[in-house]
């Protein structure tokens, strides 16, 4: 009979099966029992050699709780579970520790209804040993059950200034272009700043004087661009009838955050977005077996992945300061903080925009000027952090776990949250694009 089990270990459900029946054959032979979890999707062309480091530190935390969490599990059946972490292509690197081990079966969980999984297809290419697919039924959330179902859409003669408007009126973020019911296209804030010429990203449209939103509206339509000229064509789309984490996994995999959902005739019902998934988890329901390591004793937390590079000023930082170290950081914004780096308040791009006096022209069109990157003046402003920072900040700690995180976020209505030690100092930040990142990654799995 077997004398050594290897069992996948990612966080999914198909793992948690995978181990529980792995658990039970070493009851059963006696066989010594190791799990193996596998570090993926390390950054191919990393800006240093810390940034890859930093990645492979965070998934050896997650792995560790997930590992921690089995073994207990197999103690509790008098079964001794060693642990092994490795980094690399999953099947490859399950195939070569399997050899080296002496290993006569692998456990490995699958979620796939029909076929056995491109992991587990993988492995049973690779090994001479037994393989022992586990299966687990994933409950059934399709996409149309998380899809906004009220789009906007538009046709490709559509004008630039009625695209800018339409947005601003609607104060959504893509408009998915149809002709004759087919969807050729979608406009998103990235195409106007790419394509049109427009210089401030959408969200600061509502922090604008009406006359100044007014004249650039106004400079778009003399350009008689239309929808067509600026849109992002072909477009990436998903079936209405596909698993909701098909969506996740092609939005992280393409670097998009709303996909337009078609009906089985190729017509345009829907689009889906971080927000939605987000909005899912948070609604409770069957979020943990649909994105493992939300909740739970394995889910990661906030340090997991926040953004540790956050752009800081002091109180009594010059406005001049504060708008290049804005511009500095995609983040958008800079935390204000003491010498001991505990949170005063923060300042986003917007935040300038409504603080400056609109009746100074001069000093205000300075500020949309820098942050159009198309500076029509020397930064020369009056005026220091504390005057213009929100003081109501948002935090979570690094130690909250994904869900609580996520459903602070959604009750709060922000797209950031500052994270913070209990003193109250600055560790981070995360997104919501980061938290649908980590979501995306968690189910598509490695197992």
């Amino acid at each position: 009979m077997y004398k050594h089990i290897l069992v996948a270990l990612d966080g999914r459900p198909a793992s948690e099966q995978a181990l529980k029946q792995a658990i039970g054959l070493a009851t059963v032979t006696g066989a010594s029992l190791t799990a193996i979890s596998v570090i993926e999707r390390l950054p191919a062309y990393a800006a240093s050699v810390g940034e890859v480091q930093e990645v492979k530190d965070e998934s050896e935390r997650f792995f560790g709780k997930i590992q921690l969490s089995a073994v207990q599990r197999a103690e509790a059946r008098g079964v001794l579970l060693k642990t092994a972490i490795r980094a690399g292509h999953a099947a490859q690197t399950i195939a070569r520790y399997a050899e080296e081990s002496g290993v006569d079966l692998i456990v490995v969980g699958s979620d796939r209804q029909r076929g056995l999984g491109s992991t587990a297809d993988k492995i049973t290419e690779n090994v001479t040993c037994s393989v022992l697919v586990a299966r687990v039924s994933l409950p059934s959330v399709k996409v149309r059950d998380a899809m906004t179902r009220e789009v906007t859409s538009i046709g490709p003669s559509t004008s630039l200034s009625q695209v800018v408007e339409l947005l601003d009126e609607k104060g959504i973020k893509s408009l998915p272009v149809v002709e004759e019911g087919n969807i050729v296209g979608i406009i998103t804030g990235g195409d106007l700043l790419a394509r049109a010429g427009m210089g401030l990203r959408l969200s600061l449209h509502e922090a604008l004087p009406a006359a100044l939103l007014a004249e650039e509206i106004r400079r778009l339509a003399q350009e008689g661009k239309t929808a067509k000229d600026i849109m992002t064509s072909p477009v990436v789309t998903i079936s209405e009838d596909e698993h909701i984490t098909k969506a996740a996994a092609l939005m992280n995999e393409k670097n998009i955050k709303r996909v337009p959902v078609l009906n089985k005739k190729g017509e345009l019902v829907g689009i889906i977005s971080g927000l939605d998934f987000l909005e899912l988890v948070a609604s409770g329901g069957h979020s943990s077996e649909i994105f493992p390591g939300i909740h739970g004793e394995s889910a990661r937390t906030a340090g997991d992945i926040m953004f540790r590079d956050v752009p800081t000023v002091s109180p009594d930082a010059s406005l001049n300061e504060v708008v290049n170290k804005i511009l500095s950081t995609p983040l958008r914004r800079v935390v204000v903080t003491d010498d001991e780096r505990r949170i005063l308040g923060t300042i986003a791009d917007r935040d300038l925009i409504k603080a400056s006096p609109h009746g100074k022209t001069g000093a205000l069109q300075t500020i949309l000027s820098h942050l159009s990157h198309a500076p029509s003046a020397v930064l020369d402003l009056t005026g220091e952090a504390r005057d213009v920072m929100i003081r109501d900040v948002f935090t979570v700690s690094p130690d909250s776990p994904l869900g609580d995180v996520i459903q602070s976020m959604i009750e709060k209505r922000v797209k950031r949250l500052v994270v913070a030690d209990a003193q109250k100092r600055l560790v981070g930040m995360v997104s919501r694009e980061s938290l649908v990142h980590a979501m995306a990654g968690a189910s598509a799995g490695t197992a």
